[in-house]
């Protein structure tokens, strides 16, 4: 299996690294550890991403375009 995760002490344009793909939800898992992944997502408008449930916390970053969150039934809007 190839190994996808980035190299450490270097920096990256994550934009670069994901490809947005019309109607489509398209995620990358860019660090996978035993305590958690990191992975980039490109969800196009109109899509939805499913309920996800994590025994981690979870960082997001919107990079462009709006994203309307829900956690805990809260909604989150950019």
């Amino acid at each position: 299996m190839k190994n996808t995760e980035f190299e450490k002490s270097n920096t990256y344009n994550l934009v670069e690294k994901i490809e947005y793909i019309p109607s489509s939800v398209v995620c990358k898992t860019i660090v996978k550890k035993a305590n958690g992944n990191i992975s980039l997502m490109a969800i196009d408008e109109g899509e939805s991403f499913a309920v996800k449930i994590s025994p981690f916390d979870a960082f997001i970053q919107i990079i462009d375009g709006v994203v309307k969150i829900v956690i805990n039934e809260n909604s989150l809007c950019n």
